[in-house]
């Protein structure tokens, strides 16, 4: 019995190591850094995200992901950013647990575009709740008390080159293609390739409150399809905005979002199945909360010296109004 389970086991992992390994996100315009490590520094401070999405809701032990990310620059040398990831995963009886660290630096590349280099490198832990299996013979004390683990290395990549209107990026992840030991077999992470591209049009010119932004994501990692997600929000003052996603020949995604005092975000998408499993399957469900806090902008020799003239222009004028009012008490009295 415990070779037949194994055999199950191991069979699906092994089908799940050629397949799509990694999660899916329909507000990827909203936390880029998960899919590449460039991202971390575009914003001048830290960025704290919490991710969670309810694959498939309405099917038992479906998936489910939460992601938590930290990123940000320092104070002196703003031209980079350190951050980190960790993800959750919960498919079945399998569960992956992913940690990672970042490096990214940037470019100025003329006076509105900048050009980002991000690297990324953690570990995976799998584990396989054996115990939760649901044979024909429920007797195997195997069953009801093992949990079969496995590790493997994983490094990531990426370049994104952007400015306030325009993005485009590409990465790599699982870039290394470790082993997965298994007992008895051996699995592999497969690379997964990410395209994203996207631009702001702003629809209102003298008050510049409606912004337009379109964006489209391309995946794929071999030996499964490629990919393409369409993605579009019409946004309000930066502040509430409202879209949806297409992920072409697959489901289609409703969202909405807002941002107060330009430091808490949340956001929601809701996906709909296009296949036929949209007769088993309640949707996907998706939220997002971002907390930023900007970085003091460092002044330059010049904004120092302007600083410094309003200071003592400021002096002077506090001087004269003080004179002024003593001149008047004075008066006064007489």
């Amino acid at each position: 019995m415990r070779t037949k389970v194994l055999t199950v086991v191991l069979l699906f992992c092994a089908g799940f190591s050629v397949a799509q390994q990694q999660t899916l996100y329909s507000n990827f315009v909203l936390n880029q850094y998960i899919y590449n490590p460039a991202y971390a520094g575009v914003y001048k401070g830290i960025e704290i995200n919490a991710n969670y999405r309810q694959q498939w809701a309405g099917f038992e032990d479906a998936p489910q992901t939460a992601i938590f990310s930290v990123y940000g620059t320092p104070k002196k040398k703003q031209n980079m950013a350190f951050g980190a990831l960790i993800m959750n995963d919960k498919s079945g009886l399998i569960g992956r647990t992913s940690v990672y660290g970042s490096y990214s630096y940037h470019v100025k590349l003329g006076k509105k575009m900048s050009l980002g280099f991000g690297v990324s490198a953690g570990g995976i832990s799998y584990n396989v709740k054996i115990y939760n299996a649901k044979p024909y013979d429920k007797d195997d004390d195997f069953l009801k008390s093992n949990i079969l683990n496995a590790n493997a290395f994983d490094a990531n990549a990426g370049l994104y080159l952007y400015s306030k209107k325009f993005f485009l990026g590409f990465s790599g992840q699982q870039l290394p293609s470790s082993k997965i030991h298994w007992p008895n077999t051996m699995g592999r992470l497969t690379p997964h390739y990410y395209a994203t591209i996207g631009y702001n049009i702003t629809l209102d010119k003298k008050k510049k409150e409606w912004v337009l932004q379109p964006a489209l994501l391309a995946r794929f990692n071999s030996p499964a399809p490629y990919q393409i997600e369409a993605n579009l929000r019409v946004i309000y003052k930066n502040a509430f905005w409202i879209g949806g996603n297409l992920r072409f020949g697959s489901s289609a995604s409703g969202m909405f979002g807002c941002t107060i005092s330009k430091m808490v975000t949340f956001a929601y998408s809701y996906d709909y199945a296009l296949t036929s499993l949209q007769k088993y399957s309640n949707g996907s469900h998706e939220l997002l909360l971002t907390v930023s806090i900007a970085s003091k902008k460092k002044k330059s020799a010049s904004d120092k010296v302007t600083d410094a003239d309003e200071d003592e222009f400021n002096n002077l004028d506090n001087s004269i109004k003080t004179n002024l009012k003593n001149k008047k008490n004075d008066e006064e009295k007489k």
